[in-house]
């Protein structure tokens, strides 16, 4: 009888290449979950960046109305919500300053806080008002913000 001569992977070789194979893709998933994570954070941040836009666009408008709020409306901090078309000032009690990414109100996440801050007016008569947006960070950590800061002339 004639010896067949086999040749094969041992069960070492085996078990080394899938830990070199679980390696590589565990350091994957890990990289593509972090890249996903840093997409909706800064995904976040220009939503949040573009409400507290539309908010000093909302208070231009109303600064330049023949009757504006925005200088003696009486709870400070404010923001500015757009009611049918007409937007005013409202007070963040209300529920209506804490809006989605589309500008309207919502309870579900991303929830973006929006408050005006009005500081007491110049020598010019000038006000300056801080805009901020604040919501829960996307890996749960803390808030993050974003703000601006504009100056209004009664």
């Amino acid at each position: 009888m004639k010896k067949l001569s086999q040749r094969g992977d041992t069960i070492i070789e085996v078990l080394i290449s899938m830990a070199v194979i679980s390696i590589v893709l565990g350091g994957a998933f890990t990289a593509t979950r972090l890249s996903s994570t840093g997409v909706q954070d800064s995904q976040e941040h220009s939503q949040a960046l573009g409400l507290v836009q539309t908010q000093i666009e909302l208070l231009r408008a109303d600064a330049s109305s023949p009757t504006p709020t925005i200088f003696t409306y009486p709870t400070n901090p404010f923001c500015m919500y757009i009611n049918n078309t007409t937007a005013s000032a409202v007070s963040p009690a209300t529920g209506d300053c804490v809006q989605n990414a589309s500008g309207a109100p919502t309870t579900t996440q991303p929830a973006f806080h929006l408050l005006i801050a009005r500081d007491n007016p110049d020598s010019n008569n000038g006000y300056l008002f801080t805009v901020t947006a604040t919501w829960s960070e996307v890996n749960g950590s803390g808030q993050a913000s974003e703000s601006m800061v504009y100056r209004l002339y009664k």
